[in-house]
């Protein structure tokens, strides 16, 4: 007569211990591929700032490690003209409000896109990750009322 006392409790262990190395592994390979998450990050900003943002949306944007400047296509994407006064910018070490004088960045038409540089006053280092929020402070074509457009998203991106 053979007596298996404890099998099942072995068997529950070996399971155990199944389960708990297939979590490190997944967890590992998770922390081996840090590139991932960014990407998804960026992803998902991109698609925020290019469709649902509004009245202003970001086509594109931009960071060199050469200079520091965030290049930014905006588009108004309201059927009137809006009139763009300040864009401020934080994140990622940086705290800036840019003021719009020139009229040619200033008044956008329904559907226009413009390019507008700004100077962050920080260098970026190249295949970093950057992270702003973004607000932009418009009125309407006559200037009489002031509106300001909060991003629900941080504007993400890599540096070049």
């Amino acid at each position: 007569m053979i007596f298996k006392k404890g099998q099942g409790a072995t068997e529950y262990l070996v399971l155990l211990a199944v389960v708990l190395i297939v979590a490190m592994v997944a967890i590992a390979l998770l922390g081996f591929f840090p590139g991932m998450a960014s990407d998804a990050k960026i992803t998902q900003s991109d698609t925020y700032w290019r469709g649902q943002a509004t009245p202003f949306s970001v086509q594109q944007h931009a960071r060199n490690s050469a200079n520091q400047n965030l290049v930014l296509v905006l588009q108004n994407n309201e059927a009137e003209q809006k009139q763009l006064t300040n864009i401020s910018i934080s994140g990622s070490g940086v705290n800036v409000t840019y003021n719009v004088t020139s009229n040619t960045e200033r008044y956008f038409s329904a559907g226009e896109k413009k390019t507008i540089t700004i100077n962050l006053g920080a260098n970026c280092t190249a295949g970093t990750t950057y992270e702003y929020m973004l607000t932009f402070t418009y009125t309407n074509p006559d200037g009489t009322i002031t509106k300001r457009q909060y991003g629900e998203k941080p504007l993400v991106g890599k540096c070049s």
